[in-house]
């Protein structure tokens, strides 16, 4: 049964990476990684339904492949494609679900036993370890404070992030509160990131882990806060830009 991932442009980027080992292809394929979706080998112990296909709950049971270094450091696996599934496979019984990299990340950083997860180890073998996945996560700020007195900048980015913008206004779309959404770029303390402020009538913050979630692959680097639109700051704010998302 074959799979529905496609990660040919993430295996593209990582063999350039080996031959060009700049900052901006590493960014690429991070980027890449953030919106991958991959094949992680488990065997599941779960009733089986009609057609030899099983049904996934909150009880069902799963038990994940591992790979063991020499260091004696513990890895998940995700492979790219069904071609380096079986390269590897060692269990007849072993199955694939789809995960992401925030699927990978809640397991690894909420597990002291794993140290990361290892894209195709029969392939590329890229180690992500659980201090990169920290260091990409730490990109994000969900919601921003400013304390009082704090000087701040804010303008239009000059490379304005248009698949960011996209991705937020259609993610905007299935969240009925939001109104109006802005983004501009944000100097606090020399310190340069994205700020986008949301008017969801008062309930902004029950988006704010789908939203910072679903930016992390567009980001490329720089950080984002999160600013509901009833604080004063985003009130003042808002009365100098135009929105970029308007229900």
């Amino acid at each position: 049964m074959e799979n529905n991932v496609d990660n040919k442009k993430l295996i593209e980027l990582i063999e350039k990476l080996k031959e060009e080992k700049t900052m901006e292809i590493q960014n690429q394929v991070i980027s890449e990684i953030l919106k991958s979706r991959f094949l992680c080998p488990v065997i599941l112990e779960a009733a089986p339904k009609g057609g030899g296909k099983i049904e996934i709950n909150k009880d069902t049971k799963i038990q994940f492949s591992i790979i063991k270094t020499k260091e004696g450091k513990t890895f998940l696996i995700a492979f790219t494609a069904d071609e380096e599934v079986n390269k590897w496979q060692k269990s007849k019984v072993q199955q694939s679900i789809i995960y992401t990299f925030e699927d990978y990340a809640a397991i690894i950083t909420n597990n002291d036993n794993i140290d990361g997860f290892i894209i195709d180890p029969k392939g590329c073998n890229i180690a992500i370890t659980k201090e990169m996945i920290k260091e990409i996560k730490s990109n994000i700020t969900q919601e921003t404070v400013l304390e009082k007195d704090t000087t701040v900048e804010l303008g239009i980015p000059k490379d304005y992030p248009e698949e960011l913008v996209k991705k937020l206004s259609d993610l905007f779309l299935n969240m009925p509160k939001v109104e109006k959404a802005y983004l501009m770029l944000m100097t606090k303390a020399d310190k340069l990131s994205y700020l986008v402020i949301v008017d969801a009538n008062g309930e902004e913050k029950e988006y704010f882990n789908t939203i910072a979630t679903a930016a992390i692959p567009f980001l490329k680097g720089m950080p984002l806060n999160l600013l509901p639109a009833n604080t004063e700051f985003g009130k003042k704010a808002m009365e100098k830009f135009t929105p970029f998302y308007n229900k």
